[in-house]
């Protein structure tokens, strides 16, 4: 594709000047050059070179370089404290483990790395002098909205499983289909997920959720992905119109609310398999619960759910509730009262403190049972949140 241009940082092109004035050949490779294609916003930039990582090191001796992964070829050049990972073309050894090459051997061809990428549109490489290199056809398949392997697909996700992931991934993020035969092999080769981390697996499926065709991708793909949520199997999910605006963790909740008989249950288990963070899994979690108890047609009942599961865990119930049409009684002052206000639904929020109940003669345990009566008299709007009110209220109910 010789009228091909791609518009490169300075950085970049400094990178790739000097390695070509020390007799090396250079390119961008990779999600740079697709995304550039298709007229994408850009992300990192990885450079590949026929220059060895000791060569790497000589090239650059002047800047801060990095021994990211120097035994798969890879060197990360800092200017001015951005780092550029740049790595040597290689060729692989086996992957008797399904994820990791046993050996690489550095090569001086392109060609031979570029063969042992794993989807055509990821194994283009751009080079400013001498335009874009494509030699598995990706230009097409970009164009065409196709994710497709490059050689045989089984043998791709044989040497790497998590390319199975991946792939799904990158559908979901481009809206892309993905080749008959390449999902073919992803189905046959989907028990290797097993063998993948955790951590890694779970990464994937964040980006994999929060694409454009994140609910095509889940339901055309439930049988790999029941693999990968440790047995939930994707049968239900919102159209990804309705799920366009959601967060993360709403459309992960949405994944065992509407397929898993004890949701809060079956995320516990899939957040053990993946690794989670404890922020999203005990978010998730709490939302999912909630979700079965909130009551939202009263100011008052909304409070009580407040003060039962907390701020976030009704929010999330809400998130997942305005999806699913649950709670699609709510009007927008309700919506307000709820996203926007600052309402009163813990022992905190009270214009009131333990010391003046202890001033007014509570003792021990009883000024705990004090603060809790004098918090639902607020909540079902029997007292205003005011010091004197509350006073006058906790001086009744003592006598």
């Amino acid at each position: 594709m010789s009228d091909f241009t791609m518009s490169l940082p300075q950085d970049v092109k400094f990178i790739i000047d000097r390695l070509e004035a020390c007799s090396h050949s250079a390119n961008v490779v990779g999600g740079a050059v697709r995304d550039s294609l298709l007229c994408r916003p850009l992300g990192d930039f990885d450079i590949t070179t026929d220059a060895t990582p000791e060569r790497i090191k000589e090239v650059f001796s002047d800047l801060k370089t990095v021994d990211t992964g120097i035994k798969h070829g890879t060197v990360t050049v800092v200017i001015g404290h951005i780092p550029y990972e740049i790595t040597t073309y290689r060729i692989d050894g086996d992957y008797k483990d399904n994820r990791h090459p046993e050996s690489v051997t550095f090569t001086r061809s392109l060609a031979e790395d570029l063969k042992r990428r794993d989807f055509t549109v990821n194994a283009m490489a751009y080079n400013p002098r001498e335009g874009l290199t494509d030699l598995f056809f990706g230009v097409e398949d970009a164009r065409a909205g196709l994710i497709r392997a490059v050689g045989d697909a089984r043998v791709r996700f044989d040497e790497d499983a998590l390319r199975i992931l991946r792939g799904l991934r990158f559908a979901s993020v481009l809206g892309f289909s993905i080749e008959e035969s390449t999902a073919r092999a992803i189905r046959e080769k989907a028990e290797l997920l097993k063998g993948v981390s955790g951590e890694r697996i779970y990464q994937e499926l964040k980006k994999l959720l929060m694409g454009v065709s994140a609910s095509e991708i889940l339901l055309g793909f439930s049988d790999v992905l029941t693999v990968a949520l440790d047995g939930v199997r994707v049968e239900k999910y919102p159209t990804d119109e309705k799920i366009r605006n959601a967060s993360f963790a709403t459309r992960l909740a949405l994944v065992f609310l509407l397929n898993a008989q004890s949701p809060a249950e079956a995320a516990d288990r899939a957040f053990d398999r993946l690794k989670a963070d404890n922020l999203t899994r005990y978010a998730t979690k709490n939302a999912l619960i909630a979700y079965d108890n909130v009551d939202f047609r009263s100011n008052s009942t909304l409070l009580h759910s407040l003060r039962r599961f907390g701020y976030d865990a009704v929010f999330g119930a809400l998130s997942i509730g305005l999806v699913t049409g649950r709670f699609s009684y709510l009007d927008q002052n309700k919506l307000a009262f709820v996203m926007n206000s600052d309402p009163v639904y813990e022992v905190s929020h009270l214009d009131i403190s333990g010391r003046d109940l202890s001033a007014l003669g509570c003792q021990g345990k009883e000024i705990g049972n004090m603060l809790d009566s004098l918090l639902n008299a607020v909540i079902d709007g029997e007292c205003r949140n005011e010091r004197d009110a509350l006073i006058c209220l906790a001086m009744r109910l003592l006598k």
